[in-house]
């Protein structure tokens, strides 16, 4: 059954404490997501990676968000650069996997036109024999990277907002948090298309009210009952107080006030840094329509060489913990298509702001309101 599209009202989501979510439909409507990729992703800074991935000179990542393939490279001469994956003469892509080391040039496998590493066009096959060709109109079309708090962002806007305007005062909650992010490596990513829009997998993030009954281990080591969720302009930070566990976190017992840290960071981007600090996981979101999202989930080291206990680590995160999120979200995203939903549900803030409150779904929601309302 279609039910028509339910208007937002800004004064409905203003008071924290009495707060519902967003209607359903903002989860299964393709329409509405097609407005999301203009109104939200195409104009906020996204983190993609982190820096180590393109930290060498030539070193690329490929992306793809919201329907474009994206390429950030590190020039010859150390700059980070985005462009679109797609060949200005016929469209064909560029660039093929995840990551790779590039030649001095990217060549195109259709036509073999070739670009330097800044976007400029320097061969294009049998060029000097077609009538006003022009070489300065077939560069790569650009987009904006920045590296901030030891990752990589982008943005697809002509004009973006300064990074640190979005992000007021969230590079220094980082680098407390987790003082040796700049010097961390990717050693283990799972790659999922979850099918579960965007907003339901932040949802879920963005509240610890399901940990005790469905994250049974991390539980074990964090203590939802020694939480706390503080809000701040486009993302939030979770820290709980934390014990060594078996079953999970396993750190060395004389580290003191040992503490897990999660961020939030808008539009859809989790920092996790668990007790212990020299390691973290990062939640990549890269949504691919109203029903589907492709996620990394992405473990980072000091180390390259990996300990028995990180391997372990790795294990857990990949058979149990990770899952338990999945098939959370999964099931939310049916539900909500359900005619059985009434369409918005009760957010169970709480007075005390206690380890399982969900006032961070609600603010969530008060910013997503004001971007849809924008």
């Amino acid at each position: 059954m279609m039910r028509p599209l339910t208007k937002l009202n800004k004064e409905e989501y203003t008071d924290i404490d009495n707060a519902w979510t967003i209607p359903a439909q903002y989860y299964t409507d393709e329409s509405i997501f097609e407005s999301e990729k203009e109104k939200i992703f195409a104009n906020s800074w996204v983190c993609v990676a982190h820096s180590s991935e393109v930290k060498e000179k030539n070193s690329y990542i490929t992306r793809e968000i919201i329907g474009e393939n994206l390429i950030v490279v590190r020039g010859r001469d150390n700059i980070l650069r985005g462009f679109y994956n797609v060949c200005p003469h016929r469209g064909h892509q560029l660039l093929s996997g995840d990551s790779g080391k590039a030649k001095n040039v990217i060549t195109c496998p259709y036509h073999s036109w070739a670009f330097k590493l800044d976007g400029e066009l320097v061969h294009a096959n049998n060029c000097d024999n077609v009538e006003n060709f022009d070489k300065g109109l077939s560069s790569l079309v650009s987009f904006h990277v920045q590296e901030f708090a030891g990752f990589i962002f982008i943005n697809l806007s002509e004009t973006p907002e300064p990074i640190e305007d979005q992000l007021v005062g969230l590079e220094d909650k980082v680098f407390e948090a987790c003082t040796v992010v700049k010097d961390l490596k990717l050693a283990a990513r799972f790659v999922s298309e979850t099918p579960a829009n965007w907003k339901t997998i932040v949802d879920n993030y963005i509240e610890c009210y399901h940990c005790p009954t469905n994250h049974v281990s991390f539980a074990e080591s964090v203590d939802v009952g020694d939480y706390e969720h503080s809000l701040h302009q486009n993302w939030t930070i979770q820290v709980g107080k934390a014990k060594p566990s078996e079953s999970s976190y396993k750190f060395d017992e004389s580290i003191v006030d040992p503490r897990f840290s999660g961020f939030w960071i808008w539009p859809c981007t989790m920092f996790n840094m668990p007790p212990g600090g020299d390691y973290m996981t990062v939640i990549y979101e890269f949504p691919m329509s109203a029903g589907k999202t492709l996620q990394y989930y992405d473990i980072y080291f000091l180390n390259e060489e990996l300990t028995e206990d990180q391997k372990r680590l790795v294990e857990w995160y990949k058979d149990v913990f990770r899952p338990e999120d999945l098939r959370l979200v999964e099931s939310v995203q049916k539900g909500l298509s359900s005619r059985g939903y009434r369409g918005r549900g009760r957010i169970m803030t709480d007075k005390q702001r206690s380890g399982i409150s969900e006032h961070g779904v609600a603010h969530f929601h008060q910013i997503l309101v004001q971007q849809h309302l924008d």
